[in-house]
């Protein structure tokens, strides 16, 4: 039997945009109190992790439940909410519905150990990060002010001057900066990868992968100033419930959320500004769905 349901999906991603940054140091978490000067030290690039985004622009091709883990080659034990050839673009934001889905899901009952997506390899990232009275911060142009917020310009690494992504000021205006992933950053200092694996949270573990072609493994590397370079197209993830759920003849609701906190990492430069140590930019390092059955 089939269980028809609202749509839903339980998938974490995270991308690990680390790693292209000499005279770096280890990331902290982000909070009201950090400051640029503090958190740099003596050098020259650092960043806080944790960070929440207003909202995010993600780009979905394929959204799958999985009775056993599939790869990028067998996906024949998955029951798919959403397969499409063109992107569908969602906005994901807090306290608001997306409108990812139209109408009801036919989904097998079973037991479902796994969860797979394919996005689009560019993500937007809208966001706002509010200082403390007192520790006004100062972006990469000069300006300085409590909030510092996406401009709408690209999220690049290496972020040549003319193209920082955060504005900071007394008055945030947000607007959507969008992160292309050419590769993936490693757990060490210039390296880069086409996968993420045996990556733990609290309820899943995941991999993820670039591909080239809804098949194959996208090729990296990086040029010779050291930024990633690639033929990758899109973002595959797999996710391994360490509860999995189960759809029955008796499940009547199922709900699905998206996981926006603590998201981001935000870096902070000290020699590539106009004026003092400055906020630099922001990355998207992850987001989450979240899945409830009744």
């Amino acid at each position: 039997m089939k269980s028809t349901i609202r749509t839903f999906l339980i998938l974490s991603l995270t991308l690990c945009v680390s790693g292209l940054k000499a005279t770096s140091v280890k990331a902290q978490q982000c909070s009201s109190s950090t400051d640029a000067d503090t958190i740099l030290g003596n050098n020259g690039y650092a960043s806080c992790e944790g960070a929440t985004a207003d909202a995010l622009r993600v780009s979905f091709f394929k959204l799958a439940l999985c009775t056993s883990k599939p790869t990028i080659t067998d996906d024949s034990a998955c029951s798919y909410i959403l397969d499409v050839p063109s992107a569908i673009s969602a906005d994901i934001e807090v306290g608001k519905e997306s409108a990812l889905f139209q109408g009801d899901i036919s989904i097998p009952e079973g037991t479902y150990t796994h969860a797979l997506m394919l996005i689009d390899t560019t993500i937007g990232v809208k966001f706002t990060y509010e200082f403390d009275v007192g520790n006004e911060q100062t972006d990469a142009f000069g300006d300085s002010g409590r909030y510092c917020w996406t401009n709408g310009d690209d999220i690049t690494w290496g972020y040549p001057t003319s193209d920082f992504p955060l504005d900071c000021g007394a008055e945030p205006a947000p607007e959507y900066s969008f992160e292309t992933f050419t590769a993936f950053g490693c757990e060490v200092d210039n390296c880069v990868s086409n996968s993420i694996l045996n990556e733990e949270t609290t309820t899943t573990f995941f991999d993820v992968y670039l591909l080239s072609d809804l098949n194959t493994l996208a090729t990296v590397g990086q040029d010779g100033n050291g930024y990633p370079i690639g033929n990758a197209s899109y973002i595959w993830g797999v996710q391994t419930f360490k509860s999995p759920p189960k759809i029955t003849a008796n499940t009547q609701k199922v709900e699905l959320g998206f996981k926006l906190s603590e998201g981001l990492q935000v870096g902070f430069n000290g020699w590539s500004c106009s004026g003092p140590d400055c906020v630099e930019g922001a990355n998207v390092t992850g987001f989450a769905f979240t899945m409830t059955a009744e």
